[in-house]
């Protein structure tokens, strides 16, 4: 294998040039097709459209690649010799010059060790640094697998430089336990549990875009759901993917997985330990159901034309049977009218005369009753339409209604603990709840003439009593990420949950109504758990993946030293939480601890913060307010913004999966005691890759 940067500068340069050409080749492509006249049939557009879509992501994916296409080189034993990159490339006579590292042929580059050498002779790294002229190869480090030349562990490297405010790749230095989590089987829930700083983050993201490479077919289909803590963690996050080639995946904060509501506010721990009770589903379940109201006797109603209708109190019972228990309340509803209209109608025709049997005279009949005010009316309030927010609204406002739904299920304490005021805003805990009761629900449209400001929609028409509901995929406008993420019914063909120890009971529910098919990445660190209904292990969130469940420990961390290691352990330990499984490898600066008065902060966290990377300042919630008036912008940032900063200010929930390499602490004391064990202190103690400063405000 050739030893020099400059051999590897000409390998990349020529790979560099082919690329160039294929992107120009593809960009013509689009052109070309874009602009060919039309055939004016439905099917040929269809087809172009497609074309089109292919042609757009391989662009995108070659585009993605040019900074930094090729990170490495196998030699094996039997003198094949291969690059390593982020796409697959071939020269112009056919042959292989570029391996993709998703391919199986690229495995030995992560798996490859001195007990298990995979026939790898050497295993060289390239680093590259962008340059107008295209890739420019820094150096190389070399490892053979004789014992002779093991190389520094590049993650090391890696960790030291400054952190750009956003997460980047890990193509070049994946470990071999990690590339292990990234290749597991698609159809299982695959649990990675680590400590901070162990790249279970960037490995769940990796794991995405070897997934859409591995299973391309059936998740272009169905599409990739990532579900993160919070929106700055998606900001911090979101350029991983697309750097990789990936663009069509949906990602969304347990927050937004409910499309119609945004919650505005948070409840008390209390509260929101018993909203995110599993108890809850059951209490829905009976809220829904007591929606119907089917009556006990007899009906008899007269329309305005003189026809005379009337139903038994056992046809209606009959006509009730066996669907409220195996249907979904509007499917049933639906079924239900059907019946009921049916019914009557052949009573009509039996006592004027004619042929109860008779199809035609008998929809005749339907079609006239509902035209009818009175009929409508009696008959939506037997099985009246309704919504997930109503039911969730009167469920949480009306008492009589949560004493008949929840007796039994919560305590008396529970159920004066959930009540609000009618004008009480939405709440993140909310949004579970809505999601359960719009899924036992099922969808449903008012018919096209129910005017969109009648709150009940107390119309029934003949088409909305036969119609076929159509399916809910969304139609075929947009990407798959567009329809998926306006779709609270899209099942994915793969659901990546980040942060998993702070979702409820009634949380995973949701998200598993995403992925039926049972196919999950799950990362968290139950250390970190902060939610009141948080699980204590990962059978207790999962119960119903059972023995499908593959768990992945990861214990090194690259990102903290051992000397932040050690005081955020010990900050833990005084809050009252549990030794934390961690092995820092790289060892840095003492962490800082000082007092001082708030008012000096401004002057102190611009003093000691990152010159040539990120830096954050993290406080409790109670103290944010007050920050976001003595900290200037644009040097301190906020909010979903908070990254684009110099210095980002945040919560410790808002903190979850960052890192940067400073990091201020502010009132550890507040931090410890505002979560039970420690979980928010431990949280910003370990954000930082090289400074911690710890400031009690005096």
């Amino acid at each position: 294998m050739p030893s020099s940067v400059e051999d590897e500068q000409v390998f990349i340069d020529h790979a560099h040039s082919l690329l160039d050409e294929h992107i120009d080749h593809l960009r013509s492509r689009i052109i070309t097709t874009t602009n060919a006249p039309s055939t004016g049939t439905g099917q040929d557009e269809l087809e172009r459209e497609a074309l089109l879509d292919n042609l757009r992501l391989q662009l995108h994916a070659a585009e993605a690649a040019r900074p930094r296409m090729c990170f490495g080189r196998l030699r094996f034993d039997g003198g094949d010799d291969h690059h390593i990159g982020r796409i697959g490339m071939r020269d112009k006579a056919g042959d292989v010059l570029l391996i993709d590292w998703r391919a199986p042929q690229a495995a030995p580059f992560y798996q490859a060790t001195n007990k298990n050498p995979m026939d790898v002779v050497l295993r060289r790294r390239i680093a590259t640094r962008p340059s107008p002229q295209g890739p420019h190869v820094t150096h190389v480090d070399d490892e053979t697998f004789d014992g002779t030349h093991e190389a520094v562990d590049p993650s090391l490297s890696a960790m030291e430089a400054p952190r750009s405010g956003r997460m980047a790749d890990i193509l070049a230095t994946i470990a071999s336990d990690q590339d292990a989590i990234i290749r597991s089987d698609l159809d299982q829930v695959t649990i990675v549990q680590g400590g901070p700083g162990t790249g279970k983050t960037v490995v769940a993201l990796h794991r995405a875009a070897w997934l859409l490479y591995t299973h391309r077919e059936r998740l272009a289909r169905d599409g990739v759901l990532i579900v993160g803590p919070s929106n700055v963690f998606l900001h911090y996050i979101d350029q991983v993917l697309p750097s990789l080639g990936e663009t069509d995946v949906v990602l969304l904060t347990p927050r937004q997985l409910y499309p119609d509501v945004r919650p505005t506010a948070d409840d008390s721990r209390d509260v929101a330990r018993v909203k995110g009770s599993d108890r809850m589903a059951r209490v829905v379940a009976r809220a829904v159901a007591a929606r119907v109201r089917i009556p006990h006797k007899g009906l008899t109603l007269a329309t305005h034309t003189g026809m005379r209708i009337r139903l038994s109190s056992e046809e209606i019972e009959q006509a009730s049977k066996g669907i409220s228990r195996s249907r979904r309340f509007h499917d049933g509803r639906d079924s239900f009218l059907r019946r009921v209209l049916q019914q009557a109608a052949r009573n009509v025709a039996r006592d004027t005369g004619h042929d109860p049997e008779d199809r035609e005279y008998c929809d005749d009949l339907i079609a006239s009753m509902v035209e009818d005010s009175t009929v409508r009316r009696e008959f939506n309030l037997m099985w009246l339409p309704t919504t997930a927010e109503r039911i969730i609204g009167h469920l949480l406002t009306d008492a009589s209604i949560l004493d008949e739904a929840a007796t039994g299920i919560l305590t008396a304490d529970e159920r004066a603990a959930l009540l609000r005021p009618p004008d009480a805003p939405w709440t993140s805990d909310d949004l579970p709840l809505l999601d359960e009761a719009a899924d036992a629900l099922g969808p449903w449209e008012p018919p096209s003439t129910a005017p969109p400001d009648v709150p009940d929609y107390r119309e029934l028409q003949a088409s909305d009593a036969y119609r076929i509901r159509p399916s809910h995929s969304g139609g075929n406008a947009g990407s798959l990420a567009d329809r998926a993420i306006h779709d609270r019914e899209w099942v994915y063909g793969h659901v990546i949950v980040d942060e998993a120890q702070e979702l409820s009971a009634m949380a995973w529910r949701a998200i598993r109504r995403r992925a039926s098919r049972r196919s999950m990445t799950v990362v968290g660190d139950l250390q970190q758990s902060s939610h009141p209904a948080g699980p204590r292990t990962w059978e207790e969130a999962l119960p119903w993946a059972r023995s499908k469940t593959a768990l992945h420990t990861l214990t090194v961390t690259y990102r903290i030293t051992r000397q932040i290691a050690d005081v955020a352990t010990r900050l833990l330990l005084d809050a009252g939480g549990d030794p934390p499984v961690l092995t820092p490898i790289r060892d840095g600066s003492e962490v800082v601890e000082a007092s001082l008065p708030l008012s000096d902060l401004p002057q102190y966290a611009q003093s000691v913060a990152s010159e040539d990377g990120r830096s954050a300042v993290i406080a409790p919630d109670s103290l944010l307010p007050h920050l976001h008036e003595l900290l200037p912008e644009p040097r301190f940032g906020f909010g979903s913004a908070a990254l684009d900063a110099p210095i980002a200010v945040l919560s410790a929930q808002q903190a979850k999966g960052l890192e940067f390499d400073c990091v201020i602490v502010v009132d550890p004391d507040a931090l410890s005691s505002q979560h039970p064990r420690g979980a928010d202190i431990y949280v910003a103690a370990t954000r930082a890759t090289k400074d911690l400063h710890i400031l009690r405000v005096l």
